[in-house]
């Protein structure tokens, strides 16, 4: 039963993670963004780079890499994703291109893998099962992050502004809201938080300029079954295909996880097309009825 747990957990975890950047760009500021798997890359590639070459502490790389890469995506907001604002499919072809070229220079940069790092924490043994105590850490480090990122949207005027501008932003620029410096932070939040992913990740995968595509997947799952909201989506979505993946693997096997999620994936689109956001906004529509 540990074992069942244990792998829920882990697979909430890696899932609120890997969507929670994707989530916040999309939920704020209507934009699909493809240049998500670079920026998870770029955090996992930064961060093994200063540990191996530069010296530095685990614990010191990973925060410094998830700053870089939210610097990184300020600059291309910047430069590039302003410009495309109210163009969806323009923007969605912009940051395939981004990630395709991210990834092509990262391969030319330091070939096709990178040293591992080693794991920190060690491990533990039940019934006589290892299980890692550094997936604990990342439990914490995602429910850290939903924490960090309720208080941002719920308790500061950056996120009243913020969800003052996805009801009406004509109105909440009427009002005095900079909506552009708000898409910027955004956007940098966004991608730092894909960034801070790669990070953790980098000690239990072999990192690579393709690593970010095996968290992709997973992500665009989990903003379709969760929806628009940056806060209720990724939390109750995470936590449902988490139960399915984790359930279905440690009964099975992987294949079985990732077709359980593919599944119910396409079940939300079907009965719940706007996945537990809309379905969050009805139940409240009927109390306040």
């Amino acid at each position: 039963m540990f074992g069942l747990i244990y792998q829920v957990l882990a697979t909430f975890s890696f899932l609120v993670l890997s969507t929670t950047g994707l989530a916040i760009i999309f939920g704020v500021m209507n934009i699909i963004n493809f240049a998500h798997a670079s920026f998870i890359m770029l955090g996992a590639v930064l961060t093994v780079y200063a540990v191996s070459v530069g010296g530095i502490p685990l614990f010191v790389a990973i925060p410094a890499a998830a700053i870089a890469v939210a610097a990184i995506g300020a600059v291309l907001e910047f430069t590039l994703i302003r410009h495309l604002y109210n163009r969806k499919l323009d923007c969605l072809l912009a940051t395939w291109a981004v990630n395709i070229i991210i990834v092509q220079a990262v391969f030319l940069w330091l070939g096709t893998s990178q040293p591992g790092i080693d794991q920190p924490f060690g491990s533990f043994s039940i019934d006589g099962t290892l299980y890692n105590y550094y997936q604990i850490f990342l439990l914490a480090s995602a429910l850290v992050v939903l924490a960090v990122v309720y208080a941002i949207f719920r308790l500061t005027r950056f996120g009243l502004n913020v969800r003052a501008a996805m009801q009406n932003r004509e109105m909440a620029e009427g009002l005095g809201t900079n909506t552009v410096a708000m898409y910027l932070k955004t956007f940098a939040l966004g991608a730092g938080l894909a960034g801070l992913t790669g990070a953790l990740y980098a000690p239990l995968m072999p990192v690579s300029p393709f690593f970010g595509d095996q968290f992709l997947w997973r992500a665009f799952t989990v903003l379709i079954v969760g929806g628009a909201d940056p806060l209720v989506g990724p939390l109750m979505s995470s936590a449902a295909l988490g139960a399915v993946y984790g359930g279905l693997t440690w009964w099975r096997d992987s294949v079985a996880g990732s077709i359980g999620i593919l599944l119910v994936t396409m079940i939300f689109i079907r009965v719940l097309p706007s996945g537990f956001t809309g379905f969050a906004q009805r139940l409240h529509s009927s109390k306040v009825r």
